[in-house]
């Protein structure tokens, strides 16, 4: 099985003691997005969990407590965007956010970190070419720690629309696309990264960008070091192609406050204890509490890559 924290809650950033505590314990346990009163229980253990995937926008927290993660298997997906604090004011200096990222790579391997730029938006404040010097600037500084970025044109849903029309936030044009994705393949290539864009379709193929998905089956058995038999699973959007196992995340805990975030919320920290199996509050007598069948996925035949 594979364990994901999604990037509606960044836990490495704001709940690492909750997370090493469930590592701990060996369990943890998920409030279902569809029924508040409905618990899955799952065993959290590197025995059954093949690979942890982990997603922040600063990863510096957790740097401390990687002994914990030391028999696990991890894939990291750190954010690093050069938008000003106007619209990510929740996020710590970026230079401090690069650091961490190197450290990070240095600690478990640059093949086990991505770079993500994304959302890419256009503003007033932001232009294009804006995108272009700071792409640069930072594929320079994280050339040799990393091997992939993964970028993203912004997607602004309904109950986002006025506040992006407000502050002139919208997402770039086809052809404004075009340039941004061909520029982002050139700089990457240059400084040793495979470009891959999440969600977007395939059409920027053409353009020479990796368009296969951001979790795929692929990315999993090479975070694992096994073939993995994989159930199917249906849900995902048509353009993703990922494959997300279990999301230990929950809408409502991230502290960023970023404009931007499809996810925003901030009443679950309220509730948050380290010591609670759940990420925010605790079970409770009306709760139905339900186990989750983990099992490796890993193949029989003890293939290794």
């Amino acid at each position: 099985m594979i364990a994901f924290a999604s990037m509606r809650t960044d836990i490495p950033a704001f709940y690492s003691q909750w997370l090493v505590k469930r590592i701990e314990e060996g369990f943890l346990m998920v409030r279902s997005p569809y029924n508040d009163h409905l618990i899955y229980k799952l065993p959290f253990n590197p025995n059954v969990i093949d690979c942890l995937g982990l997603c922040t926008k600063d990863p510096g927290k957790m740097i401390p407590h990687l002994d914990a993660l030391k028999n696990w298997k991890t894939l990291w997906h750190v954010t690093i965007t050069p938008y000003p604090r106007e619209y990510e004011p929740g996020i710590q200096d970026k230079r401090m956010i690069v650091e961490d990222f190197k450290n990070l790579s240095l600690r478990v391997g640059k093949e086990r970190v991505v770079w993500r730029y994304d959302p890419v938006f256009l503003s007033p404040s932001f232009p294009l070419s804006s995108h272009k010097a700071w792409f640069s600037t930072l594929s320079s500084l994280l050339e040799g720690y990393t091997d992939r970025v993964v970028f993203s044109f912004l997607d602004i849903y309904p109950f986002m629309k006025e506040k992006m029309e407000r502050l002139e936030i919208k997402p770039p044009l086809k052809s404004e696309m075009e340039e941004l994705a061909s520029f982002f393949v050139q700089e990457g290539r240059r400084h040793g990264m495979t470009v891959s864009s999440c969600g977007e379709g395939e059409w920027m193929e053409a353009l020479g960008v990796d368009t296969s998905g951001c979790f795929t089956k692929e990315v999993w058995e090479k975070c694992s070091g096994n073939r993995l038999n994989i159930p199917k699973k249906k849900g995902k959007r048509r353009e993703c192609n990922c494959i997300l196992g279990f999301d230990i995340g929950e809408y409502g805990g991230c502290r960023m406050g970023c404009i931007y975030c499809y996810g925003q919320g901030h009443e679950g920290k309220e509730r948050h204890n380290p010591l609670s199996p759940l990420l925010f509050g605790w079970p409770g007598k009306e709760d139905e509490i339900k186990d989750v069948k983990a099992e490796s996925w890993v193949d029989g035949d003890g293939w290794l890559i």
